[in-house]
């Protein structure tokens, strides 16, 4: 890109990383240099130029153009996909659902190109051809990872898909998400996508870390300007521009998050990014590859359940997937976000009585940020140069500790705001002002030591230090319209306060490992009663997750000063198996009504009575922001926006439209 401001040129080199900045020249003293550049550039064919060979323009004249519009037309067999019993001869097992239809029927916008899209196949190097058209979402911005979601046909199958194309993180120790999807299909892990094909495309990465740092003042200018590499939307640090040392409180949006809760490493370990090992240590730009993964679950966005009942057994079968994840596969998935759970129509049957209905049943998707719970050398240990996450939605002690390594009690906390986040925003409760709720207990932070942390309202909350309650900083104790609800809510808030007082005691003790778990052995899982009736029993006893692991008493270990019941309170959010019963036994309790909202509690038009400035130098940080979720229709994980470097901000809570 050439950008001219008066007599002064520069050339610009844009890419997923950031942006490179050539000094300032005046055109006029130096025209050689502005003839010899521009030369250059059209010399260029058109994939150094930055077009991608693998999406082929579908104009026209070309037969498959002709081919789309007939594949979007309404087909009679098409399955409509609400909760029901069905007949044996009513739907297969994988129909076609009339929502998939539609939304690829959309896609089809008459001023939006469409493309042939080509995914050579990492496993087994064939290559897949997929049509599409508008995506039904695209993130906005230049840098970052530019995740863009499909309603895909597959040219080869003839079935609809769910295509996501993005910038991976590109680092030695960082797997894709193809290949997590893998093991988990391999492993049988329930209510997670699977994989149809997945591969980085013609070996595109991204350059701009690879001149961070250089000063080459060859054919420079007279200015003295240094080069100026582009603050980077997926450069998540951590670190705040230098503050005082008291801590100020600020308020992040709840439509932006850090994209972080991993343990930190130096971007220039020779094992975290195996293709430029001598990088600059103070190199925030993160590596990007060119990737495409196809799945084929095209899902709802979580926020289309029914009501809170339907809710809690979404979030069960997530939570079961998590379960299984972490006992068959070793993976633990670091990104647990209301865009990460989603709803799909599945076809499932009852073996006792031979019939079969249709259930919403909860996916787990969006493994881009999985790691092993251990590395090859059996140690916990970080894969990227920053922590990763969705701000909203990830636990205290992740928020309060950048460089903590992510448990399963911080994942479990993740599913528990979750829930709290879609309960208060769409069902029936006794909060008066949603929007003032989600700004105290969602969107805050605080500045202590240069870098950000937990919101005050969350932390006292979680702590026990405050009741839940329906104000920013006082109110009513919130009580939601569905009692079982209520019931789940708040026994689970007191495992968190007895987790966070043994955490808390431990730390005092400057002992971090207080208490010893021993895992007992896995029973083995029982079969799934698939049709849900009402009450659906979804999950047998032995199916909820092992047993809660032995407390090991010693002299050395035991905090003297915590109660017995608060130490066992803790147990039960150290592994799955509480949860998932305290969820499954709600489900059947009785008190459920129908407390869905029309719409949604957060109004269009609210508007925020402080708006939030940043700390000061703020946007120079390269710090990420994530999208909550987009309500373009149904999708299946990349309800998400990358952001850039943009100071912590309050927008209007509406909901995007495509």
């Amino acid at each position: 890109m050439l950008l001219i401001i008066g007599r002064r040129f520069r050339f610009l080199r844009w890419d997923r990383s950031g942006t490179i900045v050539t000094r300032a020249a005046d055109y006029f003293e130096q025209p050689d240099l502005l003839c010899k550049m521009l030369w250059r550039m059209s010399q260029l064919n058109e994939e150094q130029l930055g077009y991608d060979p693998s999406a082929i323009r579908i104009d026209r004249t070309d037969p498959d153009y002709l081919r789309m519009n007939t594949i979007a037309l309404p087909v009679e067999t098409d399955a409509d996909h609400m909760e029901r019993k069905l007949d044996d001869d009513m739907l297969d097992d994988a129909p076609v659902y009339r929502y998939v239809r539609d939304m690829f029927r959309r896609s089809l916008h008459p001023e939006w190109p469409r493309y042939r899209l080509e995914v050579k196949d990492t496993d087994s190097g064939e290559t897949h051809s997929f049509f599409v058209g508008r995506p039904i979402f695209h993130a906005p911005g230049m840098a970052g990872r530019g995740t863009r979601g499909y309603v895909a046909f597959h040219h080869e199958s003839g079935r609809f898909v769910w295509l996501k194309d993005a910038w991976r993180a590109d680092y030695k120790l960082v797997d894709k998400e193809g290949i997590t999807l893998k093991k988990l299909n391999m492993v049988g892990v329930d209510n997670v996508p699977t994989l149809v094909c997945h591969g980085d495309i013609l070996g595109q990465t991204t350059k701009t870390p690879d001149y961070w740092g250089k000063n080459d003042d060859s054919g420079a200018s007279a200015t003295d300007e240094t080069p100026t590499p582009a603050t980077v939307a997926s450069s998540s640090q951590t670190l705040a521009t230098p503050q005082p040392s008291t801590s100020r409180s600020h308020k992040r949006s709840r439509d932006e998050a850090n994209d972080a809760t991993d343990d930190t490493l130096s971007p220039s370990d020779p094992n975290l990014d195996g293709k430029n090992p001598k990088r600059s240590e103070e190199c925030p730009l993160r590596l990007h590859a060119h990737y495409r993964l196809v799945v084929e679950e095209v899902a709802l966005p979580l926020k289309d359940f029914q009501n809170s009942r339907q809710l809690v057994s979404i979030i069960l079968d997530t939570v079961v997937a998590h379960q299984e994840a972490v006992e068959k596969a070793d993976i633990i998935h670091c990104d647990i976000s209301s865009g990460n759970i989603l709803i799909f129509p599945k076809v499932v049957h009852d073996v006792e009585t031979g019939t079969k209905g249709l259930n919403w049943s909860g996916l787990l998707t969006d493994w881009e940020l999985s790691k092993p719970l251990r590395h090859e050398s059996g140690q916990l240990r970080a894969r990227q140069p920053e922590r990763t996450g969705t701000w909203q939605y990830m636990s205290v002690a992740v928020l309060s500790k950048s460089t903590k390594v992510v448990e399963t009690s911080d994942e479990l906390e993740s599913f528990f705001h979750v829930l709290l986040y879609n309960a208060i925003r769409y069902t029936r409760s006794n909060c008066k002002n949603v929007d003032a709720f989600i700004e105290a207990f969602f969107d805050p932070y605080t500045v202590e030591d240069n870098k950000y942390e937990c919101g005050t309202k969350k932390k006292h909350t979680m702590k026990g230090l405050t009741e839940l309650t329906t104000g920013p900083s006082g109110g009513k104790v919130l009580r939601f319209t569905s009692e079982p609800l209520n019931d789940f809510l708040y026994t689970a808030l007191v495992w968190f306060n007895a987790h966070y007082a043994v955490q808390d005691y431990a730390e005092s003790q400057k002992n971090p490992s207080q208490l010893l778990f021993i895992q007992p052995k896995k029973p083995e899982p029982a079969p799934l009663i698939a049709l849900r009736r009402a009450p659906v029993d979804k999950y047998s006893n032995a199916r909820l997750g092992s047993l809660p692991p032995q407390f090991v008493k010693t002299k050395e270990n035991v905090p003297k000063k915590l109660e017995a019941k608060t130490e066992a309170a803790a147990l039960k959010v150290a592994t799955h198996s509480h949860i998932q019963t305290a969820l499954h036994e709600v489900m059947y309790s009785e008190g459920w009504v129908a407390d869905r909202v029309d719409g949604d509690n957060a109004p269009d038009t609210f508007e925020v009575v402080h708006p939030v400035d940043p700390p000061v130098g703020a946007a120079a940080s390269t710090v990420k922001r994530r999208r909550i979720e987009q309500t373009c229709g149904p999708a299946f994980s990349c309800y998400q926006r990358d952001y850039g470097s943009l100071a912590p901000r309050t927008p209007p809570r509406h909901d995007a439209t495509c």
